[in-house]
């Protein structure tokens, strides 16, 4: 009979180990972050409080992205765009990407990860 017991126990003991980490281990939802890097071209220094802007403008000339934010000391500039992704969409957007009010190319955001961009201006 105790064999039974310490077989229900072990069972009981298990199951709850087995449910502990499986509730661990359920999908979490990452950040879809857009990082803007601009460096001086002739000597590879940051470029500090240079207006960085993101955007999308559609061919009915209006806008669902539109973001404008300042370089930091190491001249980079952070877009937190993880409200704006919807799970199971398959890429995300392309942005033109300004750099105080001159336009410097695209960037190609890619969903549920940190997508960096350099940007080398004279």
């Amino acid at each position: 009979m105790s064999y039974i017991k310490t077989f229900h126990r072990s069972f009981i003991l298990g199951s709850l180990i087995l449910c502990f980490f499986s509730i661990n281990s359920c999908y979490k939802k990452k950040d879809t972050i857009a990082v803007v890097k601009v460096l001086k071209s002739v000597s590879n220094d940051p470029l500090v409080n240079s207006s960085v802007r993101l955007f999308y403008v559609d061919a009915s000339g209006s806008s669902k992205f539109d973001i404008t934010k300042n370089t930091l000391s190491n001249g980079s500039a952070s877009f937190d765009f993880s409200d704006s992704f919807n799970e199971g969409q398959s890429g995300f957007i392309v942005l033109d990407i300004e750099i105080d009010n001159v336009f410097m190319g695209v960037i190609n955001i890619q969903e549920l990860t940190t997508t960096e961009k350099i940007i080398y201006v004279l």
